[in-house]
């Protein structure tokens, strides 16, 4: 096994993809934790390729937002060629709802985070293209973050996503990547912003209900053809709030999608505005939990006030029959 790229000391492997051996290793400049992605010689020797892989991730590179793994570096060192990403820690996606409903409030927090996301990467005029529980990781505090932003051309799921393109179909593991591929994805048509913004409603839809719109075992025709169900319908006890973000968001035809992610973002953040006025509790997304104070007894108070006005009365009656 490699030990040192660079500055960075690797420490253990910890997965493998489209973009090579990832490890885990430890930043001797700025002292901090990040991933290591070793690229594979067939991209790092082939000139056309490396040149496109640079370009990637320079434009990659360039995007700041907390809920994006950030990118730091594309470097080589003795004819290794790597990318040194954030590390994140938690879970992925996909491991925290374990094929149950989130809670409709976390899952709206979380919405926001990855909403939020794609609209900074979709301003810099980056499309990620491959939206799916295993591309959001969940850390420990409770963050979203979306992984190979402007890479995802180069991961295992790229490769996939323009193989079932080019088929018409997907079978074994390249199924959990058709099942959060757009419309236009499958037919292989262009793709712009809206694309990620269809695989979101996929996800939102998913946090929502523990469940898949089309079916564990939807196929292609299923997502081109057949409506996806108000998440409400799925579970008695989640409201109908969510139920027209999600319906526009998996809406067939890209124009009839939201133009924006911001405005998805802003919707979401409403309905959860919502959700905590239901729920008596004041807790801004993103923000640190606050409970509002619970409403103090005011029978005491109520009683104390009411005798002191039959003293008065009672005082002023007295001094009326004095005076007469």
């Amino acid at each position: 096994m490699l030990e040192k790229l660079g500055k960075y000391t690797l420490l253990d492997r910890i997965g493998a993809g489209g973009l090579g051996d990832v490890y885990r290793a430890r930043d001797t400049q700025h002292g901090r934790t990040v991933a290591i992605k070793v690229v594979p010689d067939a991209i790092a020797r082939d000139p056309e390729k490396r040149a496109r892989l640079a370009a990637d991730a320079n434009a990659a590179s360039a995007l700041s937002h907390p809920n994006i793994a950030a990118l730091y570096e594309l470097g080589e060192d003795r004819d290794h060629l790597y990318l040194a990403f954030e590390f994140v820690p938690g879970e992925t996606l996909k491991a925290a709802i374990a094929g149950r409903p989130m809670n409709p409030r976390h899952a709206a927090e979380h919405g926001v985070q990855i909403a939020d996301a794609l609209a900074d990467g979709h301003g810099a005029g980056i499309i990620h293209r491959d939206i799916r529980p295993d591309t959001i990781m969940i850390t420990p505090k409770g963050s979203a973050k979306i992984l190979d932003f402007g890479l995802s051309s180069w991961t295992w799921g790229g490769t996939e996503r323009d193989a079932i393109a080019a088929r018409g179909y997907a079978s074994g593991a390249a199924a959990s990547i058709a099942a959060y591929m757009s419309p236009e994805q499958l037919q292989g048509l262009p793709v712009d912003h809206r694309t990620d913004i269809f695989s979101f409603g996929l996800v939102l839809f998913e946090m929502l209900t523990g469940r898949r719109p089309f079916g564990a075992t939807a196929t292609s025709r299923d997502v081109l053809v057949k409506p996806a169900p108000a998440p409400s319908t799925l579970k008695r006890d989640l409201r109908t709030d969510f139920d027209a973000v999600v319906a526009r968001a998996l809406a067939k035809k890209p124009e009839e999608r939201y133009e924006a992610a911001a405005t998805l973002a802003a919707e979401l953040r409403s309905i959860a505005a919502v959700l905590d006025v239901r729920s008596g509790e004041i807790e801004p997304v993103n923000a640190i939990r606050v409970r509002t104070q619970p409403r103090r007894n005011r029978t005491p108070l109520l009683i104390g006030l009411g005798a002191l006005a039959a003293i008065a009365a009672l005082v002023v009656f007295w001094l009326l029959r004095v005076n007469h």
